[in-house]
């Protein structure tokens, strides 16, 4: 009966995510959008069926729940769900095949933000959905990160670890249920304020709030094609630079601002602002200035967050330093893809205490990161992460290739999917988008949008652990 350790949440899971589907349904009815409030009327009647029926079956039952069981409910969860989430694609853009509508449903949820269909040619409601997942999928991100896989980190980096996770070590999941109100709260209280400012800016509110939610959840979805300085004014496009730094920033340091006030800096922060400042002094130079100071430091945020928005597209003059700072990402715990900043403050402290190590061979020298000594345990661990990720990028770039992609579109679609970076690719491969992937090409890039937000080692580990227990 183990296997109802993450047979339960996931169905709690779904439900929620049910209600939360069903009350957009309703608002849509309000605005007489009958077709689309039926595709959501269906997709929550189908989560809800399968949420309360894996529920109710576990009823009454002691829940036991460990690293295997919680891997399970974790690789599940971002495989499984968004095959209920393509019946509004489906129903809303009906030129789109099964395999197109998977595709567009996996890119929101994981808030890889890849478009196959521009949003001039789609209704607003179903810009709208995608916007919607995008904010789901960055929620359970953090819910994810910060309420199931920090009971795994140990051994003394314990990245994702905070006041936010507090568990039995009989049940991984017996803090969940606090943890998802927490984060809610400041998830959704950021998303409000993002989207009260871009009123306060002048922003129409269906344009705000798209933009709120895609903004915080790095999703990168914007209601018009092309870049942002001929959407909206300069001010909103400052407010959503913000709001997609927030949405990249851990959200454990996020609560101890909102609810301790404490402004230490942590060094992630840091980290991440030095990155967005190396790059937008790149992209100064490669677009020989004639992107001004403020585009490029926007543009650099939307990199450095795996976002994708764009105000000059200043990552097209500089393709291989963006997709480089894609890649690396934003904070564990956050909504960014990548392989999360604090990985490489890591490694590159390692570095240094190596070569301190040859210059005095008979000195302790050790690696420290946020006051904790790392142990052997957790850089192999963390080295397996870095070296999995690229390796994954290399496979993903051959698979494309032998599919038939030409090399710089492979190679650009492959990083972009797995550090959940999908509009940085149209930037960068305007004559090969999404759009001209073949459909052999789209599975393998679903496929890489799931590991990269499962942060690849955690996406692993969960399919090593299903095949041990089942």
């Amino acid at each position: 009966m183990r296997s109802l350790g993450f047979l339960r949440p996931l169905g709690q899971t779904w439900t929620a995510l049910a209600i939360a589907i069903f009350l957009i349904a309703l608002m849509t009815l309000m605005t007489q959008s009958w077709l689309a409030a039926r595709a959501f009327l269906i997709t929550a009647a189908m989560l809800g069926f399968a949420g309360g029926l894996i529920w109710s079956a576990s009823a009454g039952v002691k829940l036991v729940a460990r690293a295997v069981e919680a891997s399970a409910y974790v690789m599940v969860l971002w495989i499984l769900t968004p095959i209920f989430l393509i019946v509004p694609f489906l129903l809303l853009s009906p030129d789109l095949t099964y395999l197109e509508a998977l595709f567009e449903a996996y890119s929101a949820f994981t808030t890889t933000g890849a478009i196959l269909i521009a949003p001039e040619n789609i209704p607003d409601t179903l810009i709208f959905w995608r916007c919607v997942l995008s904010f789901i999928g960055g929620y359970l991100t953090l819910l994810t990160a910060a309420g199931v896989l920090a009971a795994f980190d140990k051994a003394g980096l314990e990245l994702r670890k905070s006041i936010l996770l507090t568990v039995s070590k009989e049940n991984i999941f017996s803090n969940l249920h606090v943890a998802a109100k927490r984060i809610a709260l400041i998830y959704g209280g950021l998303t409000a304020i993002g989207f009260l400012l871009l009123l306060a800016s002048g922003v129409p509110a269906f344009e705000a709030l798209c933009l709120a939610f895609s903004g915080i959840s790095t999703g990168g979805y914007t209601v018009s094609s092309g870049a942002l300085e001929g959407q909206v004014n300069g001010l909103a496009i400052a407010i959503i630079a913000g709001l997609t730094f927030i949405g990249a920033s851990n959200i454990a340091y996020l609560r101890n601002l909102a609810s301790r006030r404490e402004v230490r800096m942590d060094i992630e922060p840091l980290a991440m602002i030095a990155t967005i400042a190396a790059l937008a002094l790149l992209f100064f130079i490669g677009t020989s200035h004639d992107a001004g100071p403020h585009h490029v430091i926007a543009d650099a945020i939307f990199v450095v967050s795996t976002a994708g928005f764009t105000v000059s597209n200043s990552a097209g003059h500089v393709p291989l330093a963006a997709v480089l700072a894609a890649m690396i990402g934003g904070a564990v715990a956050s909504t960014a893809g990548g392989l999360k900043i604090s990985r490489l403050v890591i490694l590159s402290r390692t570095a240094l205490v190596e070569l301190a190590r040859m210059a005095h061979p008979s000195g302790i020298v050790s690696v420290k990161y946020r006051g904790r000594t790392t142990e052997n345990p957790a850089m192999l661990a963390l080295w397996t992460t870095v070296l999995g990720y690229i390796g994954l990028v290399a496979i993903g770039v051959v698979l494309l290739a032998l599919s038939g992609e030409p090399f710089e579109g492979a190679w650009s679609a492959a990083a972009t999917a797995i550090a959940n970076a999908g509009p940085l690719h149209d930037q960068l491969s305007p004559s090969h988008a999404w759009a001209d992937l073949s459909p052999v090409s789209l599975g393998i890039t679903v496929l890489l949008m799931v590991l990269g937000r499962l942060e690849v080692l955690a996406g692993l580990a969960a399919i090593a652990s299903l095949f041990r227990r089942f």
